[in-house]
Formats: C-alpha cells, structure tokens, sequence
C-alpha cells in the first residue's frame, strides 16, 4: 500500500486513501502527446487501460446491468480515431458517464502541475490551514506557536502566491482537471488541498508567501517550514504519518459548558485519545466535534467512535464493494480502559464539517445526522465518500474511479452530494478577519438551548 512522496497535500491524501485501506495510486506520468495528431496505437492503448480498469475494479462486477462489452465496442473506434487528446478525454468521458456515477472522471495531464511535486519535498510546514472562499485562498487558521504566527499571519489574510508560483495559476492547473459536475466542489477542494501542498518542504527549508493583510496591504513573508504537529503513527508500509486529537471545555452563551474535540484524520491512535477526551467531558452539557479539514483515515474506526455516542448497536450505513459488504454497525462504549461502567454520551451532540470533510468523516457525519443524534453545522462535505483509485493511463492523464459504495442508514448517498448541514454556516473574510468561529458559534447556541 505505497503512496508516492510526490503526491499531493501529502497528509491529506494519505489519509484518504486509508478508507477501508484502500490505496490511492498514482504510477509516473507518462509525457504527454505533442503537437500533431494523436498516434491511434496511443489511443488504443488508453482507452482500453481506462476501460480495463473499471471493469476489474468496480464496486459492481455486473456493471449495474450496463452492457460494458457493448460500450468498448461502440467507443473504442471513436477513441482511436480520435485527433487530438482533447478529443479523446471526450470519449473516455462518455465511457465513464455511461455508469452514471459521479466519482468517475479523467483528469487531463496538463492539470497533473497541479497534484505533481517534487519528490525531495518534505512533510515539514509554516504551520497555515487554507480554505477558499469566492475566488480566493484565504488563510482560515494559524497554529499556534507555528512559524506562520511568528511571522505575523493572520486568518483572514488572502493568499495570493507562494514562492514563484501564483496562486491564479495554481487555480488554473485545477480548474483544468474538475469535472462536468460539481466544478465548484471540485475546486473549492483541491485547490486549498494543491497550495498547502507547497507549503510543505523539508524541516528547516523556508517558503515564501504572498499576502494580503487585513487592509488589503499586500505583504511577503519568508517562513520556515517546522515538523508539524500531532503524534506520529504507523500503518503498514506507509511512510509515517501526522494524527492530531485535542480536546477542551469552553463556557456555553449563558452558562454551561460544552466539550470540543477536533481530530485531523482517522487512524487507530485517536481510540485511546478519544476515550480520554471523553472522560474529560462527560459532565459537560454537550460536545462538538470538529471534522473540519479531516480527510478520513481508517473506515472501521466509526462503529467505535460512534459507540460513545449511541446506546444501541445501530448502523451507520454500509460499504459495498467488489468481494464483500461492510456495515458500520456502532459498538456502544459501556467500559473504560480501566474497566470503570461508564454509558455512552446522551447530551446534545453536534458535528463541524466544511468542503475538506471527506471519506471516513462524511461517512460518520453523514450516518450520526441520518440516525438524528447529532446536528450538523458548517459547509457541505467534499462528496468523495468512497475509496478511490487515480491512474495514470498511457497518454499522460489520470482516470479517476471509485471501488466502493456507501450509502447511509436512510438509504442516502454521500458520493457526489456531500453531507449537508442541518445548519449551513459559510466561511466569510469578514469572520476570519474578526477572530469569530461562526460554524462553532451556532453549534454552541444550539446546545445552550438544547440542555439534555
């Protein structure tokens, strides 16, 4: 299950590919075709990768009833008869509109700078979350103690390049790349995904950003890139990994507390550091917890976090792949590890997503708001549910294709849609510039006037 080191917001992608450890793959780019017309044994060879690989990995080996034979047959003569490689995306685009699923798409190469990077880059940053919002990448949080706070940024500030590269280009690379379909979810994804990305470099290495403050002053800042927080886990063969669990008390409008715990990814070290936070908040009159910018992890890690929050063995939703169906049934927490009686948490529970919640976090999100027993507040989730595959095919761009299906306890599906909050809170300059959480704002209110 290796992930190359040149792949994209590395932490992130990591992680996504561990939903029910299924790996995202990326082989060497092939160079892309040049001027003149299209070799047609390339073609060939293309679509019949692309069209190959779906078959042998779909979620479905009857193809939903889809006569995929039949589709080789009328469309393989177009692809190899195909000019130019615009021209051939088209095809391959067809072939995969036939299975009228939304997780599948062909990213042309030119869009590969975009996802592409050194493969010496490290893992080390200046310590900047990013979100976009409008047409711009604004800085929506700063570690603290990070360089990026030493250096004087502040949420709010527009990010308009880092080092050489423009952030209007790097929003051109992924432009290129999204889909017929939700382009803005598309983008509103992978290009805050793209630029942290480059944030990232070895330890001690320095990057430039270019900002905007407040005023609209325009400000460069040269940082150094520190390791980056949380502890340091290990899963098979993967290179280590970042997994960030916190937990605190904060003081509810008109009194009470409220518990808040944020988790950076699912991976097995947030068991036991999730069973601390909740004996810490027990006694509170409600808990958040924080998805936002949480990429997923490990799938199965729902039915335990799930059971400090449900009484009853209920389900999820469930994963249907290939070979096998996976139903995430929730294993209520009636024992701490020091064998204390404890029950599950009853008070008012509510969750925080935003476009970067993705994979293993919608799938909780989306199965704890389908049962009732939580609330949900943000921005819709990223829609990329599913555990999927990216390949490189032989003229140089990557197909994209998921291998599982997951649908929620009321029959809902996540892939494509997103969860959707019951409270839609967006992200504005405005709030960031003034130091306001306006999503965690509401969820609070909400369980000020929700008392168990």
């Amino acid at each position: 299950m290796n992930l190359p080191r040149a792949m994209l917001g590395r932490a992130w992608v990591r992680a996504c590919a561990l939903s029910l450890a299924v790996p995202l793959l990326l082989a060497p780019p092939v160079e892309a075709q040049g001027p003149g017309a299209l070799d047609p044994a390339l073609a060939a060879a293309t679509f019949d990768s692309a069209w190959t690989r779906v078959r042998d990995t779909y979620y479905d080996p009857g193809m939903r009833g889809l006569d995929w034979d039949g589709v080789r047959a009328e469309l393989r003569p177009r692809a190899v008869a195909a000019y130019s490689s615009s021209e051939l995306r088209d095809v391959l685009t067809e072939m995969l509109s036939r299975l009228g699923e939304s997780h599948f798409s062909i990213i042309p190469g030119p869009s590969a700078a975009a996802f592409d990077l050194p493969a010496a880059a490290g893992d080390a940053e200046p310590g900047l979350d990013l979100r976009r919002v409008g047409d711009e990448l604004v800085v929506s949080r700063v570690r603290a103690g990070s360089p990026a706070e030493g250096g004087g940024v502040r949420p709010g500030w527009i990010l308009d390049g880092i080092d050489e590269l423009s952030m209007d280009t790097l929003a051109s690379w992924v432009s290129e790349g999204a889909p017929d379909e939700n382009v803005e979810r598309y983008i509103g994804l992978w290009f805050p995904i793209s630029a942290r990305a480059r944030l990232a470099g070895a330890q001690g290495s320095e990057v430039t950003v270019h900002l905007r403050d407040g005023s609209n002053e325009e400000r460069s800042v040269t940082l150094e890139r520190a390791a980056p927080p949380g502890e340091e886990v290990r899963l098979g063969n993967l290179p280590p990994l970042r997994m960030e669990s916190t937990h605190r008390i904060e003081t509810l409008p008109g009194g009470g507390e409220a518990g808040v715990i944020r988790l950076s990814a699912w991976f097995p070290a947030i068991v036991p550091a999730l069973a601390t936070a909740m004996g810490d908040l027990r006694d509170v009159d409600g808990i958040v917890l924080d998805l936002r910018g949480n990429p997923g992890g490990l799938a199965a890690l729902v039915m335990g976090v799930g059971g400090h929050f449900l009484d009853e063995p209920l389900s999820l939703g469930e994963m249907r792949m290939r070979e096998a169906t996976l139903r995430f049934v929730v294993n209520p927490q009636r024992v701490t590890g020091d064998g204390t009686r404890v029950e599950p948490f009853s008070g008012p529970f509510a969750i925080l997503v935003d476009p970067l919640t993705a994979s293993t976090s919608e799938v909780f999100a989306g199965g704890m708001q389908a049962l009732g027993r939580a609330r949900v507040f943000g921005e819709t989730t990223a829609g990329q549910a599913l555990p999927a595959l990216v390949t490189a095919l032989p003229n140089g761009d990557r197909l994209l294709h998921a291998v599982a299906d997951f649908t929620a306890s009321d029959g809902s599906r996540l892939e494509g849609a997103g969860v959707t909050p019951d409270v839609i809170v967006p992200l504005t300059r405005e709030a960031l510039l003034a130091g306001e959480d306006s999503a965690l704002r509401e969820a609070f209110q909400w369980i000020a006037s929700h008392p168990d």
